[in-house]
């Protein structure tokens, strides 16, 4: 059962929750264990509100997501209209500082690391373009 769909959604809190409603559903539909349906939808909402949250923040925009499930592995492609930024390219929190020395920040970009077996970023076209994966084992 091999599939891929679009749906495009405004960079709002609404169209957070309806692109989350339609992921959810989807995970349903693909042959993917428990633990990865959790995954995936935990670091795509992740992904999702920090788009809303952040890049969003003083202007409009969209937000398409492309989901695929090809031989065994899922992948979500995340793009947006928001200005350019590669979250990739954060460096990772230092969890071994006390809390009150530590930055503010990074940790979502971390969970979305840990959760995915591949992430991968591409500025095309004006717009950010997120890649994440999933095998299904």
């Amino acid at each position: 059962m091999d599939s891929t769909d679009t749906l495009t959604v405004p960079g709002t809190p609404e169209g957070l929750r309806d692109a989350m409603a339609a992921l959810e559903s989807w995970t349903t539909r693909v042959p993917v264990t428990p633990e990865i349906r959790r995954r995936v939808l935990t670091a795509l909402d992740e992904v999702l509100s920090n788009v809303v949250r952040h890049g969003f923040k003083s202007q409009t925009g969209e937000m398409t997501v492309t989901r695929s499930w090809l031989d065994g592995a899922l992948s979500v492609e995340v793009a947006d209209t928001a200005p350019a930024f590669n979250p990739l390219l954060l460096a990772p929190p230092d969890v071994g500082l006390p809390l009150e020395s530590r930055r503010p920040g990074g940790l979502g970009v971390a969970l979305v690391r840990a959760l995915s077996d591949d992430v991968q970023y591409a500025h095309r076209l004006g717009r950010n373009v997120l890649t994440l994966s999933w095998r299904n084992s």
